[in-house]
């Protein structure tokens, strides 16, 4: 590596290491509205498979390019933003939301750089790891740990008596229940004293079926996943189990992107949304 080069090690513990410090980013959705927040511009980004099977690859807040999803990703459009650096997101090692081979296209045009999001890391160190990029890379805005602090504290505050479920929206006769021990962004609700309604799954999530889900996984306030391969408020209303739950006749239903930004401003206003929905459901 040249003299004054630029490195970043990665959260596979590889290290990057160009020339120069990377100017033109390509990114994962996630991982692009977290660094565009940071104050670092993307020339583009890519969504995952789930985003490439349910049509629709948009990410909102990013004014740059979508070069595709999953393995609909277009190479073209790739090699004519020149990205020098690919920074995606990890779950357990891969490259999350495409195909090996699409992966290992990626990473003739530029080093991949992944960074870890679920599993064993507590999300404010998931946020830090990304402030740590954002720095290397030259951004410069602020995203303050106290905001994010404060609003737990509220949260705790209203936190007690409400159980809450995550799910994603599966199938028409499933829902895919949330394992709150994987998702950094509800384990960290549930230390700020969120009861979540306990799960048998190892990973992310616990399959249970829509007319079992009221008596094996009660609960006062449910989340369900806003993202577009995911059963919508809409398409939920259509199951009968499902819009028969009391809190779900009572309106207590709250729309939750198991993808947010990865900041502590995002953070903060998830929780503090939380906590007013728990408010409101201890009030009838």
């Amino acid at each position: 590596m040249a003299s004054g080069g630029w490195s970043f090690e990665d959260d596979r513990g590889e290290s990057v290491e160009v020339a120069e410090r990377p100017r033109r980013v390509l990114a994962y959705g996630q991982a692009a509205q977290t660094l565009a927040r940071l104050g670092v511009p993307v020339v583009g980004y890519f969504g995952s498979q789930h985003q490439a099977d349910s049509g629709t690859a948009a990410v909102a807040g990013l004014d740059v390019p979508s070069v595709g999803a999953g393995d609909a990703v277009d190479q073209e459009l790739v090699d004519s933003l020149q990205p020098d650096l690919v920074v995606g997101v990890t779950y357990a090692g891969e490259v999350y939301g495409v195909s090996e081979a699409v992966a290992g296209k990626l990473a003739e045009i530029a080093p991949i750089l992944l960074i870890r999001i679920a599993g064993e890391p507590d999300l404010k160190d998931v946020i830090g790891r990304f402030h740590a990029l954002a720095e290397a890379l030259g951004g410069t805005a602020e995203d303050s740990e106290q905001q994010l602090s404060d609003a737990l504290a509220r949260l705790t505050s209203a936190a007690d008596g409400v159980q809450v479920l995550a799910f994603s929206g599966g199938t028409p006769t499933d829902a895919y229940v949330a394992n709150p021990a994987y998702w950094p962004t509800l384990r960290l609700l549930a230390d700020a004293g969120v009861t979540f309604a306990p799960t048998s799954a190892k990973g992310g999530w616990e399959v249970v079926q829509w007319t079992d889900l009221g008596s094996s996984h009660p609960a006062g306030i449910y989340l369900y996943d806003q993202r577009p391969n995911s059963l919508g408020a809409e398409q939920l209303a259509e199951i009968p189990a499902w819009s028969e739950l009391p809190a779900v006749a009572a309106g207590h239903v709250l729309a939750w992107n198991p993808e947010p930004p990865l900041t502590f401003e995002a953070a903060a206003a998830s929780a503090d949304t939380l906590a007013a929905a728990i408010a409101q459901q201890q009030t009838g």
